[in-house]
């Protein structure tokens, strides 16, 4: 007689009891959690080229918006659906009088999200991706450490969980007009060290 595999149901949780978790302290300080379709998942630990790299990004993008063009985020939350709350290295978002005080800023508000991957390329180019991709978010970039490569994804196709569009660079320049203020990336610049 063939004994059944009984497979144990997993417990989600939503955005809000997320966030009563996190009001409770269940989280220690410094604990470094995104919820993810229900599941909380631990976030690499930030190491001295990733960090160069955001502060980096944070400086080439946050003096030309300033002013209220945009507002540059850095590893803030943003809410993509019920079940998922990622908190991106770096995000572009549009104008909001109260500088999204209220509530947390949903795909809709984003005019471009990076991650900056050193250990995290494969979660970074798979699953959020796929989320990015369905939330509509237009503009993403992937800054690989290891590979010294800025990845450039447009065009999300929101059925596919997927981008049409991918520029790898290794070398040379990214430009990226965002309300109408154009940015220019070098990528010797972007991977310090």
């Amino acid at each position: 007689m063939e004994a059944l595999e009984i497979q144990s149901p997993i417990h989600r949780v939503n955005v809000e009891q997320f966030h009563r978790m996190i009001d409770a302290g269940v989280f220690s300080d410094g604990d470094r959690v995104e919820l993810i379709d229900g599941e909380m998942r631990d976030m690499s630990p930030i190491g001295p080229p990733h960090r160069a790299t955001t502060d980096t990004l944070t400086m080439l993008f946050a003096p030309p918006l300033a002013g209220g063009v945009a507002i540059v985020s850095v590893q803030g939350p943003l809410m993509l659906d019920d079940g998922t709350e990622v908190y991106p290295d770096l995000m572009v978002l549009k104008p909001s009088d109260d500088r999204y005080a209220r509530s947390n800023p949903t795909a809709e508000d984003v005019l471009l999200v990076i991650e900056v991957a050193d250990s995290s390329l494969v979660l970074d180019t798979g699953v959020k991706l796929a989320k990015y991709a369905r939330a509509g978010i237009r503009h993403y970039w992937v800054a690989d450490i290891r590979q010294r490569t800025l990845h450039d994804y447009r065009d999300p196709d929101q059925f596919g969980g997927c981008y049409r569009q991918l520029h790898s660079l290794g070398e040379g320049s990214l430009a990226i007009a965002i309300e109408g203020v154009e940015i220019r990336v070098d990528i010797a610049d972007l991977f310090p060290g």
